[in-house]
């Protein structure tokens, strides 16, 4: 997917060039942003911005070329706007919310057949442009970031009870195969398994609520369903059958690990921003019943605007030790992600609760990744920070925690781990290389 695009500004006045390699890319590859042609040491500022459906983000960044009229983001710093110092990737981790637009604005790819279009655009002098829709501009591009890499096979999935979309990237395999489960914001995202599959992956962006005919809320999901799904995905000829991994987020994080726990077709895990036990809702599985920790709605506080943080909403796992999942019972290695600052789940607790859990079994299949500064939300790299969100099903926006700077370093760390987690524990094929 490697494109260049090399815009030159048609005013006889200015031979100003912005050069942005590759311009086609995947979200999670870097690209190199370099302007030419300046005057010595020029003031500029640099600007993107992105629409996707009817939210707007944007950011921006001041530089000063150097002697030779020129500045290359990936070495020189910025001297301020909504980050500082040096930052390959800045201009994208760093995008909020144009102003005007509603609280809790969320950026997550809907359509993951179209990409992100980021328009970069160079700016004379150091001017703070959030909000300015006709700035005049020096030159300006567009680079295309997709979740979809070429040759990806996007296929809708109604198998049984079982409910999502697979992803399979080109070729015809056997692919490892991976499991990708969200929260309790229910319906199907599928960009993350999108994302996958163009790394190499069968990977199942999986629905388990709020979704089709499935049950309409937590309240009624049962572990038996992914246990369905598990099997499907290892009957596809396509994907190696030996076992598969699942990545989970916040509630899906503890469907992950209760997975790991009683199912053995489980060969990595990686949780993020999980609890370490079952959480909101029982967890019917071989009818049997798993216990959780409830819901406390009265531990709620709101600030000032009105916004919710819940991070004492769930009861304590010693009122309840029955629901911390079993996850010494795992024969798979556990990857926990884990924000310091993660106004939701208190992660770094739950990892560590979970942690203890296993070493008192005398397990050590375990890899704990800490970040401080960073928020519950830990989503693939350069994908702006999101410290509020509104929530679709509670009608509310959440605090989610984290500062962009921090919670950048935490999403691009994590993810190449995640990788690293499913090719040297899942794929077959790599372990052979």
């Amino acid at each position: 997917m490697l494109h260049i695009t090399r815009i030159q500004c048609r005013k006889m006045s200015s031979q100003v060039q912005l050069l942005v390699t590759p311009a086609k890319a995947l979200v999670d590859d870097k690209v190199d942003i370099i302007v030419e042609r300046l005057a010595p040491r020029q003031p500029v500022t640099l600007h993107a911005r992105l629409v996707e459906g009817t939210a707007r983000f944007q950011s921006y960044a001041h530089y000063r070329a150097d002697d030779t009229g020129r500045i290359v983001v990936a070495k020189q710093p910025s001297l301020g706007g909504l980050y500082s110092s040096v930052h390959q990737m800045g201009l994208f981790w760093s995008m909020q919310p144009s102003p005007g637009q509603k609280p809790g604005l969320r950026l997550r790819k809907k359509d993951v057949s179209a990409p992100y279009l980021v328009d970069i655009s160079v700016h004379e002098g150091h001017v703070d442009v959030m909000g300015e829709e006709n700035l005049p501009s020096l030159v300006t591009t567009t680079v295309e970031r997709w979740y979809l890499g070429d040759g990806v096979r996007r296929i809708p999935v109604r198998e049984g009870r079982v409910r999502g979309t697979l992803f399979l990237p080109p070729g015809k395999g056997p692919f490892a195969g991976v499991i990708d489960l969200f929260g309790n914001t229910g319906g199907l995202a599928e960009y993350r398994a999108a994302l996958l599959a163009s790394r190499g992956f069968a990977a199942l962006a999986l629905a388990y609520f709020a979704y089709d005919d499935l049950p309409t809320d937590v309240f009624g999901i049962d572990l038996d369903y992914f246990e369905e799904a598990l099997d499907w995905l290892l009957r596809l000829p396509n994907v190696q059958s030996h076992g598969v991994g699942v990545v989970g987020t916040s509630k899906g994080g503890d469907i992950a690990l209760s997975m790991a726990a009683h199912m053995d077709k489980i060969s990595a895990v990686a949780v993020i921003g999980s609890f370490s036990a079952v959480s909101a809702a029982p967890l019917r599985y071989r009818g049997t019943v798993l216990p959780c920790l409830r819901l406390r709605v009265e531990e709620v506080v709101f600030t000032k605007e009105g916004f919710a943080d819940i991070r004492n909403m769930l009861e304590d796992s010693s009122k309840e030790p029955k629901a911390c999942i079993q996850v010494e019972k795992a024969g798979c290695p556990i990857m926990f992600v884990a924000g310091e600052d993660d106004l939701q789940t208190h992660a770094v607790f739950h990892a560590k609760q979970a942690i203890a859990r296993m070493e008192a079994h005398g397990k050590t299949n375990y890899t704990l990744l800490q970040y401080p500064g960073a928020g519950h939300l830990i989503e693939p790299p350069y994908t702006p920070h999101c410290g509020l969100y509104y929530h679709s099903l509670f009608k509310g926006c959440f605090l989610a925690g984290g500062e962009p700077k921090s919670h950048a370093v935490a999403q691009a760390d994590s993810w190449h781990q995640i990788l690293r987690l499913f090719r040297t524990h899942v794929d077959k094929n790599s372990a052979k290389l």
